[in-house]
C-alpha cells in the first residue's frame, strides 16, 4: 500500500510536529507533503531527516513566516495543486487546511483533525468578530464544503470530536496524541519555587491570566514559547517577576519542568499535551476546566479551576498548598499516553477505516 501524509506547514514546532513524527513512524516511506518549510530551523531538520517532502507554490514566496496571515486565501489552493493518483491512502494531519486536497475515489484520505481552525470556530472571540461576522459566515461554509473531501476523520480527543462534529457534522474516531516517556525516565524532580507555563503566545491561550496572578499572590512564575503576544505579555512584567524563557531546547525544558512547582495552563487546550509532559516527571497541573485537559488531567493529577479569571486561578494556586498530589499517581497517568499505546491505535484505526471502505 502506497501512503502519503499531509501537514499544514512546517514552520515551527510544536505538539502537532511531535505528532507527526509517530506518524511518520507508522508509514516510514510516506513522503510529506506540506505549503511551506522552514528549512533553517535545526528542530525540524533533525526531526524530519532523511524524509521526502514535498512542499507547495507557497514556498516560492520570500519571508512567508511573516506574511501568513495575509496568505491564507492562498493555503487551500496550495493544497488543491498536490496530486494523490498513485498514493492508496493519504492521512492529513490538520488544524487548519491540510484537509483541503482532492483525492479521486480510488485513494482514501483520511483526516487526522486536532481542531477545525481556530480563527474560524474559536466561539470565545466571536465579540471581536461581530464586526465581519458576514465574512466568517461565508468562511465557515467553505470550510464545511472542504471538511467534506475527507472519507473519514480521526479526532485528537473528545474535545476535538466534538468540535469536529458541530463545525463539520462529520463523525470522528478518537486516537490520542501520545508523549515521549523516554525523555523522563532519568530525569531528578525537585521544587524549584516556581510555578510554569508552556505555550505559544497566543491570546487564546490566556497567558495573560497566569501573570496576573502570580503576580497578585508574588509567586515566581516562567513562561517558555514565544508567539504574537510576547509583547504585550512582557509589558505586564514591571516588576521583573516573571521570567520568560523564550523557545528551548528539549533538553531545558524538561531541567526547567522538573524543578516546577506545577504547570499552569489557563487556556482552552485542544489535547494539552505539555499536560503530560508534566505529569510524566510527577508534577501537578493547575488547568481551566474546560477542553482536552479535562481528558489528560485528573482530580488526582491535578487542580481545576472554574472560570477564566484571575481570582478563580488564583484560588487554584492557593489550593495547592493544601492539597496532596502525588508523583507516582501523576506518572502512572502519563503512561495512558506512550507512544506505544499511539502506535497500536493510530494503526488499528487506520486499518479499521479502511476495511469498512472495502
Amino acid at each position: 500500500m502506497k501512503v502519503a501524509i499531509v501537514h499544514d506547514d512546517l514552520v515551527q514546532w510544536g505538539g502537532a510536529e511531535r505528532v507527526l513524527q509517530g506518524i511518520c513512524e507508522v508509514f516510514p516511506d510516506a513522503p510529506i507533503f506540506t505549503s511551506v518549510v522552514d528549512f533553517s530551523s535545526e528542530r525540524l531538520k533533525e526531526a524530519f531527516s532523511g524524509k521526502k517532502i514535498i512542499v507547495s507554490f507557497l514556498q516560492k514566496i520570500p519571508s512567508f513566516k511573516w506574511l501568513y496571515k495575509a496568505l491564507v486565501p492562498l493555503y487551500p489552493l496550495a493544497f488543491e495543486q498536490f496530486v494523490f493518483d498513485e498514493y492508496d491512502l493519504v492521512i492529513s494531519q490538520t488544524t487548519r487546511f491540510a484537509k483541503c486536497i482532492i483525492t479521486k475515489p480510488k485513494t482514501t484520505h483520511i483526516s487526522y483533525c486536532h481542531t477545525p481552525p481556530r480563527f474560524l470556530w474559536n466561539y470565545s472571540n466571536l465579540a471581536e468578530l461581530s464586526q465581519i461576522e458576514f465574512l466568517i459566515n461565508k468562511l465557515r461554509l467553505v470550510d464545511q464544503i472542504y471538511a467534506q473531501r475527507a472519507d473519514h476523520f480521526l479526532a485528537g480527543s473528545i474535545n476535538a470530536q466534538t468540535r469536529i462534529k458541530e463545525a463539520y457534522n462529520r463523525q470522528a474516531s478518537v486516537v490520542y496524541p501520545y508523549i515521549d516517556l523516554q525523555r523522563f525516565n532519568n530525569v531528578e524532580a525537585f521544587d524549584g519555587g516556581y510555578f510554569l507555563v508552556i505555550a505559544r503566545l497566543n491570546k487564546y491561550k490566556r497567558v495573560d491570566l497566569a501573570i496576573k496572578a502570580c503576580l497578585e499572590l508574588k509567586v515566581p512564575l516562567k513562561i517558555i514559547g514565544t508567539g504574537p503576544e510576547f509583547d504585550r505579555l512582557s509589558g505586564m512584567n514591571k516588576a521583573r517577576a516573571v521570567d520568560f524563557l523564550g523557545n528551548i531546547d528539549d533538553v531545558t525544558l524538561t531541567l526547567v519542568l522538573a524543578g516546577a512547582r506545577a504547570l499552569i495552563i489557563p487556556g482552552i487546550e485542544d489535547f494539552g499535551l505539555t499536560s503530560l509532559e508534566a505529569q510524566a516527571l510527577g508534577k501537578p497541573v493547575i488547568a481551566y476546566k474546560k477542553g482536552g485537559t479535562l481528558e489528560t488531567v485528573t482530580d488526582v493529577t491535578g487542580i481545576f479551576f472554574d472560570s477564566q479569571t484571575v481570582v478563580s486561578l488564583k484560588e487554584a494556586i492557593v489550593k495547592l498548598d493544601s492539597t496532596k498530589i502525588l508523583p507516582g499517581l501523576c506518572r502512572q497517568n502519563a503512561k495512558r499516553f506512550s507512544k506505544e499505546v499511539f502506535m497500536h491505535g493510530f494503526k488499528q484505526t487506520i486499518a479499521s477505516l479502511l476495511y469498512t471502505k472495502q
